[in-house]
C-alpha cells in the first residue's frame, strides 16, 4: 500500500498535528508513504526531522500540480488534507491516474461554482472529521464517511511535570484560564478577552493566557488594552511543547466561531483540563454540555465567564467533567481509531 499525502499549510495546527498521528500510525502497519508538502515550511520541516519522505512543492499551484502528478505515479492513493492540497490532487489527477481521497476539517458552507463542483465529482472518497461536517456536505449533494478527529492515549506521558511547574509559576501560580489557537478571526480570541475582562472583576487572582500565533496579534493585543485588561493577557506566541501549557490550565476555553471539531479540546480532556467552548460545528459533538464540559452560545462573554467561573468554583462539578470527559475521548478519539479507520477505507479504495 502506497500512500501519499497532500498537505499545503504554512504554519503548524490542528490538522497538521492529525497527519503526523496517521502517519506515525500508518509506519507501524508498514505503509509506504510520503508527505506532499510546502519546502521549508514547518510540516516539511518535521517531516524532515522525523525521517518522513517528502514530495516538495513551491506553494505555486500550477508549479505543484505537475510536480504532484508526477511523483504521484509511483503510489496508490493520493490522501489530500487541505482545501488548496484538494485543489492540486484533483488538478493532478489526469497526469498520477491514481485514486484521490480528501479529509475535509472545517465546517463552512461548500462553495456553490463550477470548480467546487468539479473537485468534489473527481474526488473518490470524502472523510468528514465530524457529523457536523458531514452534515453540511450533504447540503450540497456531497457524501462522505465520518472518521473523527484523534488524540494519543498516553499524552499524559509526554508531560514534562518539571516545565509545568515553571509555567505555573511564571504566572506566580495564580489561576490561568487560557485559550491555544491560530490568532485567526475563526478563534475568536476578542471573545476570549471580553470573557476575561468580567471574569477578573470577580476572580482578582486570574491570568489569561493565549497560546498561539498569526496575523491578528497586535489588533488584539490593542483590542486587550483599549479594554484596560492587557495586565492579565498573556500572549505567549507558538509553542512546541503546547502540552505543557495545556496541563498548566485551570480552565481551557475555545472561543471558536467556526470549528470542524477542535482537536486542542481532545488533548485538554485528556489531559484531565475542564473545558468550556462556544457551540461552533463539530463541537458540540466532543464537548457534551454539563457531561464531558461546558457548551456556550458563540459570541457571548456574560455565559462564557459565568461557565468558567461555575468550574473554578464547583468542585463536585469540576471532577465530574474531567473523568466524564477523558474516559469519553478514550472511548470514541484515539489515534488507534482513527488510524485503523483510514487503514481499512485505504484497503477499500484500491480494491
Amino acid at each position: 500500500m502506497k500512500i501519499i499525502h497532500v498537505d499545503t499549510e504554512k504554519g503548524w495546527r490542528g490538522g497538521e498535528q492529525q497527519l503526523f498521528y496517521l502517519l506515525k500510525g500508518l509506519n507501524k502497519k508498514n505503509v509506504n508513504q510520503a508527505v506532499a508538502c510546502v519546502k521549508g515550511e514547518e510540516l516539511w520541516k518535521r517531516c524532515k526531522k522525523s525521517g518522513i519522505k517528502t514530495v516538495d512543492l513551491t506553494g505555486n499551484q500550477i508549479k505543484d500540480i505537475f510536480i504532484l502528478g508526477t511523483e504521484g505515479k509511483w503510489a496508490d492513493i493520493i490522501h489530500a488534507h487541505n482545501a488548496k492540497g484538494h485543489n492540486i490532487s484533483v488538478a493532478s489527477k489526469p497526469i498520477h491516474r491514481k485514486k484521490v481521497i480528501y479529509t475535509r476539517r472545517v465546517d463552512y458552507p461548500v462553495k456553490n461554482n463550477f470548480l467546487t463542483k468539479f473537485k468534489y465529482r473527481n474526488t473518490d472518497k470524502i472523510i468528514s472529521i465530524t457529523k457536523t461536517v458531514q452534515k453540511i456536505l450533504e447540503e450540497s449533494g456531497i457524501k462522505s464517511e465520518v472518521i473523527y478527529s484523534s488524540v494519543e492515549r498516553d499524552i499524559n506521558n509526554k508531560i514534562d511535570i518539571k516545565k509545568v511547574t515553571q509555567i505555573k509559576k511564571s504566572f506566580e501560580n495564580n489561576i490561568l484560564i487560557g485559550n491555544v489557537g491560530a490568532l485567526t478571526e475563526q478563534k475568536n480570541q476578542f471573545l476570549f478577552i471580553d470573557m476575561a475582562n468580567l471574569i477578573s472583576k470577580q476572580i482578582k487572582n486570574s491570568f489569561f493566557p493565549i497560546i498561539g500565533s498569526g496575523k491578528l496579534l497586535n489588533q488584539l493585543k490593542k483590542y486587550a488594552k483599549d479594554r484596560e485588561i492587557s495586565d492579565r493577557i498573556k500572549f505567549l506566541g507558538f509553542k512546541e511543547d503546547i502540552l505543557n501549557y495545556i496541563k498548566a490550565l485551570d480552565v481551557f476555553v475555545l472561543t471558536s466561531n467556526n470549528e470542524g471539531l477542535g482537536s486542542t479540546i481532545l488533548q485538554a480532556m485528556m489531559l484531565e483540563v475542564p473545558v468550556v467552548a462556544t457551540d461552533a460545528g463539530g463541537v458540540r459533538e466532543v464537548v457534551i454540555n454539563g457531561k464531558t464540559g461546558l457548551l456556550v452560545p458563540k459570541n457571548n462573554p456574560e455565559a462564557l465567564s459565568t461557565a468558567v467561573i461555575r468550574i473554578l468554583r464547583d468542585e463536585k462539578l469540576r471532577k465530574s467533567l474531567i473523568i466524564n470527559a477523558r474516559k469519553f475521548v478514550n472511548k470514541n478519539f484515539t489515534v488507534d481509531k482513527m488510524v485503523n479507520a483510514y487503514f481499512q477505507l485505504y484497503g477499500e479504495v484500491i480494491e
